[in-house]
């Protein structure tokens, strides 16, 4: 599955080698590319018909490697083959198939808790054959329902997000000009959250429902996430002036942030997120959908190819 504009439009040449190399190592490779934003969701759907019936999330996986689903580009890549493979399956059921990805993205950001780092190992992954069960999420907002399996992002980390797009010939240093761009207009709101069913209110910035540690590329937006502990780590800001989040912001690349008294993290399976006005949501650095949401863990509900 090949998003060719991933990498600043790399993504066909990279899908190509790769394709290559998996031929050499004796593997039938079919090739579905996708011609605009969203379509890989179709493509992906259209395969998933294909495919053998789902398994209950935290069973054992009967299904060999010998059939697999790979994604070529990066986060928001990702993000559209996981809803196209899991949209006509019930709530709560896993793909049943093993997936992979070729890491071309602009910051290919949940790979990196694969410890994966370029396409080249991200080859050797697969071919490599194994495989480790992590969770997902699922998403629900005035947007609809959709499957993230990276983070959740609502406010100021969103509206960057939403700013980068316009950045993305410059990489990952779109997400630190988004960053410079929002925090000229920046402004606290209250917010609502529920997390299992406990209330939270505050006044902040905003608020990170994390799968896996990283954000935007090599931003440590939540540096104790597992991606297989059945737990969303929860980020939230609360308001603070502009210089303080500018002095903040280099420590996110190390994930020291959560040590300052303004940033709080929560854990639960259960998120709700209110807010006085609606925030911009980013699920996977896709960028739509807008608060009131809830999320909720899928534990275990996809396998991926690791080293």
């Amino acid at each position: 599955m090949v998003n060719p504009n991933a990498g600043r439009k790399r993504g066909l040449a990279v899908a190509e080698t790769t394709g290559e190399a998996l031929v050499e190592a004796g593997l039938t490779v079919t090739t579905h590319v996708s011609r605009f934003p969203g379509e890989m969701i179709d493509l992906a759907a259209a395969v998933a018909q294909t495919l053998p019936p789902a398994i209950a999330p935290g069973e054992t996986d009967p299904v060999s490697t010998d059939t697999a689903v790979v994604a070529v580009g990066g986060d928001g890549t990702l993000f559209e083959v996981i809803n196209g493979l899991t949209r006509n399956r019930v709530n709560g059921t896993v793909v049943p198939v093993p997936l992979g990805q070729i890491p071309v993205g602009t910051g290919n950001s949940f790979i990196r808790d694969l410890d994966i780092h370029d396409p080249q190992e991200a080859v050797q992954a697969i071919l490599g054959g194994n495989t480790r069960a992590v969770d997902l999420g699922i998403l629900n907002c005035e947007a609809g329902e959709y499957h993230f399996i990276n983070l959740l992002g609502a406010g100021f980390v969103s509206s960057v997000a939403h700013r980068a797009r316009y950045y993305k010939r410059w990489g990952a240093l779109s997400y630190v000009l988004g960053v410079i761009r929002e925090t000229a207009i920046l402004a606290a709101q209250d917010l609502v959250l529920t997390i299992d069913g406990k209330r939270i209110e505050r006044t902040g910035h905003f608020v990170e429902i994390c799968n896996s540690r990283y954000t935007g590329g090599k931003m440590m937006i939540a540096p104790d996430a597992r991606i297989d502990d059945g737990l969303f780590d929860v980020v939230v800001m609360s308001r603070v002036t502009r210089r303080k989040l500018l002095s903040l912001f280099p420590a996110i690349f190390s994930g020291t942030h959560v040590q300052d008294r303004s940033v709080e993290v929560f854990r639960g399976r259960t998120v709700r997120v209110q807010t006085a006005a609606p925030w911009l949501l980013t699920p996977d650095g896709e960028t739509f959908g807008a608060t009131p949401i809830t999320a909720e863990i899928l534990p275990k509900a996809i396998r991926v190819f690791c080293p």
